[in-house]
């Protein structure tokens, strides 16, 4: 299952990616550049034009403030719990309910989260690349989704079916946030979806969470995926968003 389920994920990483385009092309930083309290790779990237914006800072508060518009995410700022070396974070709580009637004890709700890495890279000058001859300010995140924080099992339950090692993610073996909670949270940060399900607020209007599809009003905005787990990129998938103008 796992040599199968990883052939079906790079063969959606190569239809997301244009062949022109490689993962190399991106120049992403080594693990090192990062605090050593971040446990894990950032598994999602925004390059932002540098046309759109004077200087990083600028940069940094553009993109962040879109993406709090656009997935309606409440902020936290260290400390708390567990910020793993971060600048801050956004984050949604009481996401998708989980209940099973034959095991009452494991029932939660989840937590979407994403924190934002933008200092250590400012610091080692490493805020601002070239990309197809231009030039571009880039953002680190990582994102992932897991049992909400509020509940006593926090974050892990193995035998959920939204965020436990299930379903395409059955077979394989290893840390259960970068094989699982990595891949899914990338998943709702760039189509909306958990496992392909619409994920929507548990309120009455029960809108959508929504994604960075929601940039598109303000970008024109381009996706990629790619495999990871390679290196010192212990995660299961990396996604790269490039935001642009709009053509006028």
């Amino acid at each position: 299952m796992r040599s199968a389920f990883l052939l079906l994920l790079t063969a959606c990483a190569l239809a997301a990616a244009p062949p022109d385009l490689p993962l190399g092309d991106f120049r992403l930083p080594p693990k090192s550049l990062f605090s050593k309290a971040m446990p894990r790779y950032p598994n999602a990237w925004v390059y932002l034009d540098a046309s759109l914006a004077p200087n990083y800072e600028s940069a940094v508060k553009l993109i962040t403030g879109e993406l709090r518009k656009s997935l309606r995410l409440r902020e936290y700022y260290p400390p708390f719990d567990n910020p793993e070396g971060c600048d801050f974070e956004g984050r949604h709580e009481h996401l998708q309910p989980w209940q099973d009637p034959a095991q009452p004890k494991l029932q939660h709700a989840h937590s979407f989260h994403m924190r934002y890495y933008y200092s250590d890279l400012a610091r080692q000058k490493l805020d601002r690349v070239q990309l197809g001859g231009r030039s571009f300010y880039r953002l680190a995140i990582s994102v992932h989704y897991e049992v909400e924080h509020g509940n006593p099992l926090h974050a892990d339950v193995e035998s959920c079916p939204l965020c436990g090692r299930t379903g395409p993610y059955a077979g394989l073996k290893g840390n259960l946030v970068e094989l699982v909670h990595d891949p899914l949270g990338l998943e709702l940060l760039l189509h909306g979806t958990i496992r392909g399900q619409t994920v929507r607020f548990e309120d009455w209007e029960q809108r959508e969470v929504g994604s960075v599809d929601g940039l598109r009003p303000a970008f024109t905005v381009e996706k990629h995926e790619f495999p990871a787990l390679q290196g010192d990129r212990n995660t299961y998938r990396i996604g790269i968003v490039v935001l642009t103008p709009r053509p006028r």
